[in-house]
């Protein structure tokens, strides 16, 4: 699977739309390809008390539901088509839910791919 596809699969989904009186499905939504080729989507939810969820823990849930763990690739975009990078959090959630996916690509911009690797470079296990 390209990213253009997962750029444009997460890009439609990346609007803010209110479901109750604060709280919302946000601006930020997600796109990942499993390594068994499937795609799974989120969306993050935000909430006046900060409970909200990132896009990526969404789209994980997902995956995670249907038996798979392993991302190859993911892609998350802001509201308007901006492409950016998984928060701190979401990058070390996304290596405790499965180590291998220290070699997820993830899209940084139109011309930029690095790995969950590249933004983790120091992981819990590296501190034995």
């Amino acid at each position: 699977m390209e990213f253009k596809k997962l750029y444009d699969i997460a890009n439609n989904l990346a609007k803010e739309i209110k479901i109750e009186e604060h709280t919302y499905i946000s601006e930020v939504a997600v796109a990942l390809v499993s390594d068994k080729d499937n795609i799974y989507v989120g969306r993050s939810i935000k909430t006046t008390c900060s409970l909200g969820l990132c896009a990526e823990n969404v789209a994980v849930s997902n995956m995670i539901i249907n038996g798979e763990s392993v991302i190859k690739k993911l892609v998350a975009v802001y509201q308007g088509g901006k492409i950016i990078s998984p928060c701190g959090k979401c990058r070390e959630f996304l290596y405790q839910i499965n180590h291998k996916n220290l070699d997820c690509e993830i899209m940084l911009n139109l011309n930029k791919i690095v790995t969950l690797r590249d933004l983790l470079p120091a992981t819990w296990s590296d501190m034995k």
